[in-house]
């Protein structure tokens, strides 16, 4: 958001009680007149990252437990995949009827829905079909805590923060998940850990979000989500921004979700002891959501996430070419710090070079088709790796670094957008 917008507006935030209407939900608000919510709206990315960065862990686990080889578990990318993509055509027609609290709380419903299906160890196919209900209740939920975080003052500030909470989550996930699954019978007692919080979950976004909970916003109550979207799908912006998010959000959830498993199979590690280094690259990319956010605002997004790309090749080369796990738990830790800040600086950036009225819609359906690419990469990494070896996780995280910086480069230059 311009200065210019946030001194003019800024006086005018609504109370974080009062129902969204369609100048309300454009205009910033002050982080203190919303606290309760950016609480929630965080605490939901926090259950994201709990989600997305655990299953890797526990493949080396989920393989001997059903028998199957690695094409099986790539389907489960798959099926998450078109979860994703379902939200994201969705999200702005369930929105316009409900509302941004009342689409969080059927996100995070049916997000628990899936682990109901998975706690208790069930059959394969079944197991399988559960990371359709996580993938389209997380996709809903992150597309609107995205949308909820831009109409907050110093929205670069707040997304940095948004997603390094998220990246807490995927800290915490590995650690969780290994010791859960290399020290009791059952592995899949994990989901039941992630159930309970995600129970409490929906109940903190109804509350905060009580107020007109499931009541339409304004902007959409007049029959505009079907233009909107519209609109959004045709504007070139957001779709070179799409590619990149598809891009980095695929190199991301495919280096941390194969990463165990190629130490496994590739470095021979055991797999009780390397399951922890996944939480070293997502540490290293929470911290470089943190420590990176400031900097690549004031030093300009443009540049700095080129230096990033280039950055995170030297360290994905390092990890291909030095066959030795300490040298790789480094230099994953270094990778996950200079891709972290992809996600929230892109975003930003979109709402920089779009029209303030297609924010919404820009946010939702970037934010989930965007992050369909956490499937889909992983389940074409998975299929390729079952013929002929994991040794391809690091040509193909090379090429997506590459694809994101081609994408970057045509992303159009920033101007300040004014109302």
């Amino acid at each position: 958001m311009s200065d210019t917008r946030d001194a003019e507006h800024g006086s005018n935030a609504q109370d974080e009680t009062s129902p969204a209407t369609e100048s309300s939900f454009l205009l910033p608000k002050k982080a203190s007149d919303v606290k309760s919510k950016i609480f929630s709206t965080n605490f939901a990315a926090f259950m994201a990252g709990m989600n997305d960065a655990a299953f890797g862990v526990l493949i080396p686990y989920i393989q001997p437990t059903y028998g199957v080889g690695l094409l099986q578990v790539s389907i489960i990318y798959l099926i998450n995949f078109l979860g994703w993509v379902v939200a994201s055509f969705a999200n702005i027609h369930i929105c316009s009827r409900i509302g941004t609290g009342g689409t969080l709380v059927v996100g995070a419903s049916i997000q628990c829905i899936g682990y109901t299906l998975m706690f208790w160890g069930p059959p394969f196919p079944l197991f399988v079909a559960a990371f359709f209900f996580t993938g389209c209740g997380v996709a809903l939920q992150d597309a609107q805590v995205n949308m909820f975080t831009i109409t907050v003052n110093d929205a670069h500030r707040w997304l940095g923060i948004l997603h390094a909470v998220y990246g807490v989550g995927t800290v915490l996930a590995p650690l969780i998940a290994n010791t859960i699954a290399s020290r009791m019978p059952v592995w899949h007692y994990y989901y039941l850990l992630v159930m309970v919080i995600g129970l409490v979950n929906i109940v903190n976004l109804a509350w905060t979000f009580r107020k007109g909970l499931f009541s339409p916003n304004v902007r959409n109550a007049k029959g505009s989500a079907g233009k909107e979207l519209r609109e959004t799908v045709t504007n070139r912006t957001v779709w070179i921004l799409n590619g990149f998010f598809f891009l980095y959000v695929g190199a991301e959830v495919t280096a941390g979700g194969w990463l165990v498993q190629f130490l496994v199979s590739v470095r021979n590690g055991d797999p009780k002891k390397v399951g922890y280094i996944a939480s070293g690259f997502w540490t290293g990319f929470t911290l470089g959501r943190v420590v990176l956010a400031d900097i690549t605002h004031q030093l300009g997004e443009r540049r700095m996430v080129f230096i990033y790309i280039a950055l995170a090749a030297v360290m994905q080369v390092l990890f291909w070419l030095v066959p030795d796990i300490t040298v790789n738990a480094i230099t994953v830790c270094f990778l996950g710090f200079f891709i972290g800040p992809f996600y929230p600086v892109g975003l930003y950036v979109l709402t920089q070079l779009i029209p303030p009225e297609l924010h919404v819609g820009a946010m939702g359906f970037t934010a989930s088709l965007g992050n369909a690419g956490s499937a889909a990469f992983p389940f074409m990494t998975g299929a390729i790796a079952s013929h002929i070896g994991l040794q391809i996780l690091q040509p193909m995280m090379l090429g997506l670094l590459a694809g994101i910086a081609i994408f970057w480069y045509f992303v159009p230059k920033q101007r300040a957008i004014t109302i």
